[in-house]
């Protein structure tokens, strides 16, 4: 598996926009935001409803999903860190393809612990999930 880094631009507080590349390993998932299950009439085929031959009763007809990526940061000052609290913050946030290519992301609206004082190493973790949903099959 290679590495591959994920270059993050963001709208500052300032409005503006900032810059950082996240060059460590990532973590690629997929999230289930929802799916849906029927049930069927099982008196209309009575003598198939129960037993080894009997098709199920409750099916599931549709399951939409999103790809998420967890980004980590590298080592970081506490300076650095700082400045990139604000992703977790801004209203805009987009992966950089290239210059004229990127991709907003919805980053995880979770709180979380900036840094601890006993800390001498900082790294910063969050989640994006991208706007776009996976396709998918509907029965």
């Amino acid at each position: 598996m290679t590495q591959e880094p994920i270059y993050i631009t963001y709208l500052n507080n300032l409005g503006g926009f900032e810059y950082f590349l996240f060059k460590s390993k990532n973590e690629y998932q997929v999230d289930i935001e929802n799916s849906g299950e029927t049930k069927e009439n099982i008196f209309p085929n009575w003598p198939k409803s129960y037993g080894e031959t009997a098709d199920t009763i409750q099916k599931q007809t549709f399951r939409d999903s999103r790809e998420a990526i967890i980004v980590k940061s590298q080592h970081l000052s506490r300076n650095q860190l700082n400045s990139l609290t604000a992703i977790r913050t801004s209203p805009l946030v987009q992966i950089m393809v290239s210059r004229n290519d990127r991709r907003t992301v919805l980053v995880d609206t979770d709180s979380f612990t900036k840094y601890n004082e006993v800390d001498d190493l900082y790294t910063l973790t969050f989640r994006i999930r991208f706007t776009n949903q996976i396709p998918s099959q509907r029965l």
